[in-house]
C-alpha cells in the first residue's frame, strides 16, 4: 500500500532528509522489491524518487536537504517554500495571513480564522490582507507576500498529483514537530486538509514533541492545538519526547543501533552532527520509523497490509488512545542464534523508558503492543504453540521490560499481535558483523545482496502506553499557566486565535489523558 510522506517544517524535513536515506539504503541491500512501489515511485526520467512532499515555509531547510541529496530521491516539484517563516507561531502557520489591518484594529471575523477541529473552513488557503510577511527583494519575479499565501494552494495541489501516482488509495504520513510555528500551525492545516480532501485514507504522524524544560517561549500553546489537531484527525500518531531522544543518544548502548557513526555523550540537542545533536536525533526517530514503515516480505500471508492501517486496527483502535509509542532495536554482534530473540527483547528493555519523569517517576504501563519481527530464524523465536497462543512470546515481553519487584509495564489483559517477515533493516556496520548462521538462518535474509551486506535481524515494538498522561498535563498546565497570565496571546490574537480557542483544545486534551488514565487504570490521585 503506497504512503506518502509529508515532511512539514525544519524538524519534519530534517526527519524526512534522515528516514528516506535509511530507506533507500535498505531498499538497495534488501531482496524484495516491495518497498519501491510502496515508499518510492519512478519519475518520467528514469529516477527513483521518494513518495514525499517537502513543506517550509522558509527556504534553509529545504534547500541543504536538496544539497545533501546525492541520490536524487527528492526533486524540486516536490518542494513547497516561503521566505519569510512562521515566527514559532501555530496561529500564523495554521491562518497563514495576518489579520491585523493597518491601523491596528481587528478585521472583522478575525476571531473564527482559527477555528475549533472538525468546523467547515471559511475559505480555502487564506487570502492576502493589507499587511503581508516584512520580506523584500528586488530579484523576486512577484510580490513575496502574494506567494507566501499560495504556498497551501500549491500544496494540496501536489499533494493530489503525488496521490494520482499511486495506484489505490494511499496512506499519509506526517512528519513535524509540536513545538515550531511551521510544522504545528502548518502540519495542523494539512492534516485538515487530508482528512476532508482523502476520508477513506488512513493518515498517521510522526510528532516531535518538545522538552518540558523549553525550546521556544510559545511551544505550550504551539503543542496545544496541534496535539487537539492530531487528536481531531488522525488515525495514529507516533509520539516522539525529545527528552527521551536525548536520553536515549547519551546511552552507549544506542551507538549500535544507528547508522552512519556513533552516538555522542553530549545530548545538548543543539549540535549538528558529531556528537548526541540534532543529527543523532533525527537519526534515532528514522532508525524507528524505519523499522514501522518498511513493508513485510511479499510471501508473508501479511505481506501486503499497510504497517499504518495494521497499527490503527491493532493497537489504536480506540479513537481516543491513538497516540503509540515505537522503538527497533537489532541484534547486538557475535550473538548465538538461539540468544537473537532475548537479545532484542533485552534492547528494547533498555530503550523503552520504564518511569514517567513528568508525573513523579511514577510507572508506566502498556496497554497494547504490537510487534514487527524481520530477519529472525524459526529458532531463534519461541513457539507460540499449536492454538496461536502468544503466552510464551507475552510472558518474554513482560519479562524483558519489567524489573523484578518493580510493577509490569504490560497490563494482564494486553494485547499483543506479532508480525513476522523475512526480510530484516539494514543497520550499516553493524548488519555487516552479524553471525553467518544467523543470516543464513533467516529466511529470505541471506540472498538480499552480497554476504557483507546482508540484512540483519530486527525487531520493531509499537506500544499504547501510559508516558503519554505525563506528556498531555504537563503540556496542557503549562499551556493554561500563560493562557492565566496572558502571555504571549497578543501574538495569536493577531492572527486570529484566541485565547478562548487554545483553553478548548486544553480541556481536549484534558479528556484524552482521562481515556489514558481509564484504559491503564490510573487514577489521578496516584500522581
Amino acid at each position: 500500500m503506497p504512503t506518502i510522506t509529508l515532511q512539514v517544517g525544519q524538524c519534519g524535513n530534517q526527519v524526512g532528509q534522515a528516514l528516506f536515506e535509511r530507506l533507500a539504503a535498505q531498499s538497495a541491500a534488501a531482496a524484495d522489491r516491495a518497498a519501491d512501489s510502496e515508499l518510492f515511485r519512478w519519475a518520467p526520467d528514469g529516477r527513483r524518487r521518494a513518495r514525499c512532499l517537502l513543506v517550509d515555509t522558509e527556504p534553509k531547510v529545504v534547500t541543504s536537504v536538496l544539497a545533501a541529496d546525492r541520490e536524487g530521491l527528492f526533486s524540486r516539484q516536490q518542494c513547497y517554500m516561503g521566505q519569510s517563516g512562521r515566527g514559532n507561531n501555530w496561529a500564523f502557520g495554521y491562518n497563514q495571513l495576518n489579520v491585523i489591518s493597518q491601523q491596528g484594529g481587528a478585521a472583522g471575523g478575525a476571531a473564527g480564522a482559527a477555528r475549533r477541529p472538525g468546523t467547515a473552513a471559511a475559505g480555502g488557503g487564506g487570502g492576502p490582507t493589507s499587511l503581508g510577511p516584512a520580506w523584500v527583494s528586488s530579484t523576486a519575479t512577484e510580490d513575496p507576500s502574494q506567494q507566501e499565501f499560495r504556498i497551501l494552494d500549491q500544496l494540496y495541489d501536489g499533494i493530489r498529483r503525488e496521490a494520482e501516482e499511486c495506484d489505490g488509495c494511499p496512506n499519509f504520513l506526517l512528519l513535524h514537530s509540536l513545538a515550531g510555528g511551521s510544522g504545528s500551525g502548518m502540519g495542523s492545516r494539512v492534516l485538515e486538509h487530508l482528512r476532508a480532501a482523502f476520508p477513506r485514507a488512513t493518515v498517521a504522524a510522526a510528532s516531535v514533541a518538545p522538552r518540558a524544560a523549553g525550546d521556544t517561549p510559545m511551544q505550550s500553546l504551539n503543542a496545544v492545538m496541534a496535539l487537539s489537531f492530531l487528536q481531531a484527525y488522525a488515525d495514529v500518531v507516533l509520539m516522539f519526547s525529545n527528552q527521551d531522544l536525548m536520553d536515549a543518544c547519551q546511552r552507549t548502548s544506542v551507538a549500535a543501533l544507528l547508522p552512519g557513526g556513533s552516538v555522542g555523550g553530549s545530548g545538548s540537542g543543539s549540535g549538528s552532527g558529531s556528537g548526541g545533536g540534532l543529527a543523532d536525533i533525527n537519526r534515532l526517530v528514522a532508525h524507528n520509523l524505519t523499522g514501522f514503515l518498511w513493508p513485510l516480505n511479499g510471501a508473508d500471508a501479511l505481506g501486503g497490509v499497510g504497517r499504518i492501517r495494521d497499527a490503527v486496527c491493532t493497537v489504536a483502535a480506540d479513537p481516543c488512545t491513538k497516540l503509540l509509542e515505537t522503538w527497533t532495536v537489532h541484534s547486538h554482534a557475535n550473538v548465538p542464534v538461539s540468544g537473537l530473540w532475548a537479545d532484542s527483547l533485552r534492547s528494547l528493555g533498555s530503550l523503552m523508558p520504564r518511569a514517567d519523569s513528568l508525573r513523579g517517576n511514577a510507572p508506566i504501563t502498556t496497554a497494547g503492543a504490537m510487534l514487527l519481527a524481520r530477519g529472525y530464524p524459526a529458532a531463534a523465536v519461541p513457539p507460540s504453540g499449536a492454538g496461536g497462543d502468544h503466552s510464551e512470546l507475552l510472558g518474554a515481553y513482560i519479562k524483558s521490560l519489567g524489573p523484578q519487584g518493580a510493577a509490569p509495564t504490560l497490563a494482564p489483559d494486553a494485547s499483543l499481535v506479532l508480525r513476522c517477515g523475512q526480510a530484516g533493516i539494514a543497520r550499516g556496520e553493524v548488519a555487516r558483523k552479524a553471525p553467518a548462521a544467523a543470516a543464513a538462518g533467516a529466511a529470505g535474509a541471506g540472498s538480499a545482496s552480497s554476504g557483507s551486506k546482508a540484512p540483519g535481524p530486527s525487531l520493531t515494538v509499537l506500544s499504547n502506553r501510559s508516558s503519554v498522561i505525563g506528556l498531555l498535563e504537563g503540556t496542557v498546565q503549562r499551556a493554561l499557566a500563560l493562557c492565566d497570565a496572558k502571555a504571549y496571546l497578543h501574538w495569536y490574537a493577531r492572527h486570529g486565535c484566541s485565547s478562548e480557542a487554545v483553553r478548548e483544545a486544553a480541556h481536549s486534551l484534558l479528556d484524552v489523558a482521562g481515556c489514558y488514565r481509564q484504559v491503564h487504570r490510573q487514577l489521578p490521585y496516584e500522581d
